[in-house]
C-alpha cells in the first residue's frame, strides 16, 4: 500500500513524535511518504524517521493563504507522482490542497478545539479519526461527525522501566513534566505553584521538578520560579530527543501532567511505560487513559493545592507503590497504546 502523511510543520510535540513512530512502523511493509508544508522543522526529530520514508519538505515561509495556488500545484505534483492509496492529513485545514484526491483523504484529529473553530472542511474528508473518545465527542458536538477512535501509541517495549521503585532517606523526589512550555495548555505554572505550596507546607520533603521541553514561555516560567525562591527545586532541561526519553525517563520518580486542555496525553503513556506513578488533570483525554488502565492519580484542573497534596501522597507511599494503583504493574496493560496497534488500525480502517 502507498501511504502519504501531511503536516503543516514538524516540530517536537506529542502529535509529531507519535507520527514518527507510525511512519517508521508503516514503512516496514508499505511505501510511505511525508509532506511537510512549512519551513518549521526540527531536524533532530526529522532525522529519527526511517530512511525508507520519502520526505518532501516544501520549506514554505509566511502565511500559506498568501501562496495557496503555488502550494496547491506543488502538492498535487508530488501526490500525482506518488499515486498514494490513502492520504492522512493531521490538520483539518489541509483539505483544500487535496480536493482532487477527496476519495483518498482521511483526517486525524489530535486535540480538542474551541466551539468557534471552523468545521467547514471536516465533512469533506473521506474518513475522520479521533485520538480519544473525548476528541470524538468534541467533533460530534461541533460538526455532527461520527469520528472513529484510534488511540495514539508509542513503542512500549523501547521504554526502559524504573526498577525497583524506591526512594532513599533524604533523597529528592524527582518529578518530571514533558511537554511544550505552553502554560495556557500544559499548566507548567500550576506545577511550579504546587512545588511552592509543598515546600511551605512540608519543608521536610525534598523535591525537584524537571521540565523537559522548549517553548516561548521559558523566561516567564523561570521568573515565576525565581520569585518563589525555587531556583534549586525547578530545573529546565530543554528539549530532549525520543531516544533520550526512552532511556532516561526511568531516572525520575514521578510524572505529572497538570494540563488545562488535553485531548489525549501521549506523555502519560510514556510515564506508565517507564513504570512511574503518574498524576494527571481530571480532563476527558487523560481521564480516559487512567480509567482504561485503572492506574494513576487525578487532580482537579488548575488547582495547585490539589496537585501538591497528590505529590505528597505519592511521596509518602513511594516505597510501597506495589500496593497502590498509582502506576501499572504489567506493561501488557498498555497493548492498546502500542504504536504497532495504532499504525495497523489506521490501515485497517482507512477504506
Amino acid at each position: 500500500m502507498k501511504i502519504t502523511h501531511v503536516f503543516w510543520s514538524f516540530r517536537y510535540g506529542g502529535t509529531e513524535t507519535m507520527l514518527v513512530d507510525i511512519v517508521n512502523r508503516q514503512c516496514v511493509e508499505n511505501s510511505v511518504s511525508l509532506i511537510i508544508i512549512k519551513d518549521m522543522i526540527d531536524q533532530e526529530l526529522l532525522d529519527t524517521i526511517d530512511n525508507k520514508v520519502d520526505v518532501f519538505p516544501l520549506g514554505r515561509k509566511g502565511d500559506p493563504k498568501l501562496h495557496f495556488f503555488s502550494i496547491f500545484f506543488q502538492i498535487n505534483s508530488i501526490v500525482g507522482s506518488i499515486k498514494p492509496d490513502v492520504i492522512f492529513c493531521h490538520e483539518n485545514t489541509l483539505f483544500p490542497f487535496f480536493i482532487r484526491w477527496k476519495q483518498k483523504t482521511c483526517l486525524t484529529l489530535h486535540t480538542l478545539h474551541n466551539v468557534g473553530l471552523p468545521v467547514l472542511f471536516l465533512k469533506q474528508y473521506k474518513k475522520v479519526f479521533a485520538v480519544s473518545k473525548a476528541v470524538r465527542e468534541d467533533v460530534w458536538r461541533r460538526a455532527k461527525i461520527n469520528a472513529q477512535v484510534i488511540y495514539n501509541g508509542i513503542e512500549i517495549a523501547e521504554y526502559k522501566s524504573r526498577n525497583p521503585c524506591s526512594l532513599g532517606v533524604g533523597e529528592a523526589l524527582k518529578i518530571v513534566q514533558i511537554s511544550r512550555l505552553y502554560p495556557q495548555q500544559k499548566g507548567q505554572h500550576i506545577a511550579i505553584e504546587a512545588v511552592h505550596l509543598l515546600k511551605q507546607q512540608h519543608p521536610e520533603i525534598n523535591v525537584r521538578l524537571y521540565f523537559i521541553g522548549s517553548g516561548d514561555a521559558l523566561s516567564e516560567l523561570q521568573v515565576m520560579a525565581e520569585r518563589r525562591h525555587l531556583q534549586n527545586e525547578i530545573v529546565f532541561m530543554g528539549q530532549r530527543g525520543r531516544s533520550w526519553i526512552k532511556n532516561h525517563l526511568q531516572d525520575y520518580h514521578l510524572l505529572i501532567q497538570p494540563s488545562l486542555v488535553e485531548g489525549f496525553g501521549l506523555t502519560v503513556i510514556e510515564g506508565f511505560a517507564c513504570g512511574l506513578p503518574v498524576i494527571v488533570s481530571n480532563l476527558d483525554g487523560p481521564l480516559e487513559i487512567v480509567e482504561y488502565l485503572n492506574a494513576g492519580l487525578l487532580v482537579e484542573p488548575n488547582n495547585s493545592q490539589d496537585l501538591s497534596e497528590k505529590i505528597v501522597e505519592v511521596y509518602q507511599s513511594y516505597n510501597n507503590l506495589s500496593k497502590t494503583n498509582y502506576l501499572i504493574h504489567d506493561k501488557s496493560q498498555l497493548k492498546i497504546f502500542d504504536v504497532r496497534t495504532t499504525a495497523q488500525a489506521y490501515l485497517d480502517n482507512c477504506f
